[in-house]
């Protein structure tokens, strides 16, 4: 038995036009949107560093890449770097395999 047979998927042609003729498009529902820039920097405090030019630049090209702002680039490595500080938490497993994987062999 398939993984799709005991969730009640269509498994004929008639089914899946049964299926598709049931449902229903609402399109007055807006969906929600992700906060804006603005809305993720209330309640935020602001604190000035210096960078060398070509640093600052690396970040805002980073961060233009990742379609975010530089700020939140740099606070995003700064909450990165600071749970890296506290082995004692855990990670997901996700995160674990996706750097072990990135490891070269040493043998």
């Amino acid at each position: 038995m398939s993984d799709h047979e005991d969730q009640g998927y269509p498994r004929t042609p008639e089914d899946a036009t049964a299926f598709l003729g049931g449902l229903t498009f609402d399109d007055t529902a807006a969906p929600p949107l992700p906060p804006t820039a603005d809305e993720i920097e209330t309640g935020m405090v602001t604190t000035s560093l210096k960078l060398p030019a070509e640093l600052r630049d690396r970040v805002r090209e980073t961060a233009a890449e990742h379609c975010i702002t530089a700020s939140m680039l740099i606070r995003q490595y700064i909450e990165m770097g600071l749970a890296a500080e506290q082995p004692e938490r855990m990670i997901p497993l996700s995160d674990a395999i996706r750097v072990l994987s990135s490891l070269r062999d040493t043998a």
